[in-house]
């Protein structure tokens, strides 16, 4: 509930609004409101802007000289375009790894040699005790890095050097699917059973819905009617960064990380049929069963605890996912419509994983050229 002075109160129309003093202006405050559907939303808006107006305080006022004062102009200047889970990834990479390494360096040093041999560095050695860093770890630290350069070059205070940056090359990773005996083990269990662990994991074998997604399903999201499953909000844990905060990580329900991620999904029949009798519940969540949500960490470890129960503790919750895209792929799946109920941000992306063909099926596909002269005798 909101306290007696937070300046936080609710609206006629249902919504919560939250004001705060942006900035002073002849010795006058002048305020600004956000809004949202519920106080503990407004009121972490709120921290987060109150954060962002004292650090924006602080900021040089002649332009950045080194690249310490750039990197945080460029994160107050993102801050409130991007999703808190977003900026937190971004704010993790510039003071972990970015900032010790070239924080110091005056912008007018920094070329793309530099930042390559920052990135090589990385990659030897860059990790907690000295350990390499994956290239995975490396291209999203420069990609950071990259964001910033480009905006020190927009805003006139260094030249363009982001061409010459080079992106280590990634190695494939293996993706684990379930064996088809494994698999069909776990259909037949999943299928008798009613508990929200075996529920959750079920969907996630026959939609691909990621862990978070899963944890944040509410039985609204069902439409048995049209047989539609609407996947509208993520769960995840993320490091806090409000002022004073008693936690470095909190947990927070937002929206999908893409777009593209908002979706809805076809749902097989017998899916339908065997969840139809939960409708009732309305807003509560799938996995809880009650109205509050759990954190994908937790439910992470009830269902290795179900793996291993029955023999399958090889498998990690992201097996589920790839299982069932390999598995839409083998029964003729488009892509196009597999990439959409997937979530991913390109079609590229879903080919790129799941889409490899056999060597019979390239044989195959190379059996229909034949010499046009056939065609004419």
């Amino acid at each position: 509930m909101p306290r007696k002075g937070e300046n936080i109160f609710k609206r006629k129309d249902g919504r919560w609004e939250a004001r705060y003093i942006h900035h002073y202006e002849n010795g006058v405050a002048r305020y600004h409101s956000l809004y949202a559907k519920s106080y503990s939303e407004v009121k972490a808006k709120k921290q987060a802007a109150v954060s962002l107006a004292s650090t924006q305080a602080s900021l040089p006022t002649r332009g950045a000289r080194s690249f310490e004062e750039l990197a945080r102009l460029w994160l107050c200047d993102v801050r409130m375009a991007v999703k808190e889970s977003t900026y937190t990834r971004y704010d993790r990479a510039v003071r972990k790894y970015i900032l010790p390494s070239i924080g110091n360096r005056p912008l007018h040093t920094l070329d793309s040699l530099a930042v390559n041999t920052f990135g090589e560095a990385l990659l030897k050695g860059g990790g907690a005790g000295g350990n390499p860093l994956s290239p995975k770890t490396v291209t999203d630290i420069l990609c950071v890095l990259k964001a910033i350069l480009h905006f020190g070059y927009q805003n006139k205070l260094m030249s363009n050097i982001v061409d010459g940056i080079r992106y280590p090359k990634k190695c494939k990773k293996e993706i684990k699917v379930l064996k088809p005996e494994n698999l069909s083990t776990l259909e037949k269990i999943l299928i008798r059973s009613e508990d929200t662990t075996s529920i959750g994991i079920l969907l996630s074998l026959f939609t691909g819905i990621r862990i978070g997604e899963l944890c944040g399903l509410l039985w609204s999201d069902f439409d048995f009617t049209n047989g539609i499953l609407s996947i509208r909000r993520t769960v995840e844990r993320i490091t806090d960064l409000t002022p004073n905060a008693t936690s470095r990580t909190k947990v927070v329900v937002g929206t999908p990380k893409t777009a593209t991620a908002l979706r809805t999904i076809p749902l097989p029949s017998f899916i339908i049929e065997k969840l139809r009798r939960f409708s009732h519940l309305s807003q509560q969540y799938v996995i809880t069963g009650r109205d509050t949500f759990i954190e994908p960490h937790t439910f992470y470890i009830r269902y290795r605890r179900f793996m291993r129960k029955h023999g399958m503790d090889a498998y990690p919750f992201h097996a589920l996912r790839h299982t069932f895209a390999t598995r839409c792929v083998a029964l003729g799946f488009d892509a196009k419509s597999l990439a959409e109920i997937l979530g991913h941000a390109s079609i590229s992306t879903t080919l790129s994983v799941y889409v490899h063909p056999s060597l019979e099926e390239k044989r195959k596909q190379m059996e229909m050229l034949v010499p046009c002269a056939n065609s004419l005798s």
